[in-house]
């Protein structure tokens, strides 16, 4: 199976390929991207188990939302430090 590190990245770079999309760029959809980000991290681990093994589907699922969150809070720290930079 692929390292979790891996899964995040993925996940963070496949949302930044969203985000280029003209509705995630309106109020409405700036709040569904950390349900995009928790949703594609869950479906990367789901298809990691599957095709690599290693453990259950709802297992991988239950990691993959778990790696959701972290790959959100990491995003929104991400974010949060280039705003910071932008201001001054």
């Amino acid at each position: 199976m692929l390292e979790s590190y891996i899964i995040i990245g993925l996940t963070i770079a496949t949302v930044e390929i969203f985000k280029t999309v003209k509705y995630f760029k309106t109020k409405r959809g700036k709040l569904i991207i950390p349900i995009l980000v928790f949703l594609i991290a869950g479906g990367f681990n789901v298809a990691n188990a599957y095709i690599f093994g290693g453990m259950a589907i709802l297992l991988a699922l239950k990691g993959g939302l778990e790696l959701g969150a972290v790959a959100g809070g990491l995003y929104s720290m991400g974010q949060t430090y280039l705003n910071k930079d932008d201001v001054k």
